[in-house]
């Protein structure tokens, strides 16, 4: 009778041992989750950083192996104002995906016609990702949420903007936020986006380089 109450004592000891280890492993995995969603800071630097929130949700790009739902490898690319063989051409383009994980989201934003570090307001996207220079300054979101074309998502007149903070044509940096709303391409009057907390830091030159 005395050694039942000192059973009782070690199965209760291994029954907290158990629930501290068990509780800790959580702790950090979801810690590892924050971290790893967390938006990059706002910087004029040239990291090569872009994050923004759409609904709340964080995106920040992700590189993807070749042939993921045919959206490319690279999670972060931008083209480069008054560079290449046409120096007269003045149009930036940041292409930001996650390729990596199941349902990542897409964001292109578009200046035609970049000159000076300002607030650019968006337009009406015309829902095409060429640089075709008549094009008004916009932007699309993609939405895939495991599915494998995903919802497309536009621009609009008055909803929202692009504020270039640092544009460096000799460093050839370019930084700025953004914050905007989306309609959907299919249902524009039902169905909408909000993209938040918008920040990127290019430096088109090595950005461009990497591999």
């Amino acid at each position: 009778m005395k050694s039942k109450p000192n059973h009782m004592k070690s199965h209760l000891k291994y029954l907290l041992l158990l629930l501290t280890f068990i509780l800790i492993a959580s702790s950090c995995q979801k810690e590892e989750i924050e971290v790893e969603d967390e938006l990059p800071p706002i910087t004029q630097e040239g990291l090569n950083t872009f994050g923004c929130k759409i609904d709340g949700e964080v995106l920040v790009p992700k590189d993807g192996d070749p042939g993921f739902l045919s959206r490319g490898t690279k999670g972060l690319t931008a083209g480069n104002p008054h560079a290449g063989e046409n120096p007269v051409e003045s149009y930036f383009f940041i292409r930001a995906l996650n390729a990596q994980d199941e349902g990542g989201d897409y964001v292109f934003l578009y200046i035609p016609e970049l000159e000076v570090a300002s607030e650019y307001e968006l337009g009406n996207s015309t829902g095409s990702t060429t640089y075709e220079n008549n094009s008004p300054n916009h932007a699309i979101v993609i939405s895939y949420d495991g599915e494998t074309t995903g919802k497309r998502y536009l621009s609009f007149e008055g909803g929202g903007s692009i504020v270039i903070d640092r544009y460096d044509t000799i460093n050839t940096i370019i930084s700025g936020t953004f914050e905007f709303d989306v309609i959907k391409e299919s249902d524009p009057f039902s169905d909408t986006l909000s993209v938040t907390e918008g920040r990127f830091d290019i430096n088109w030159s090595t950005l461009n380089e990497e591999e």
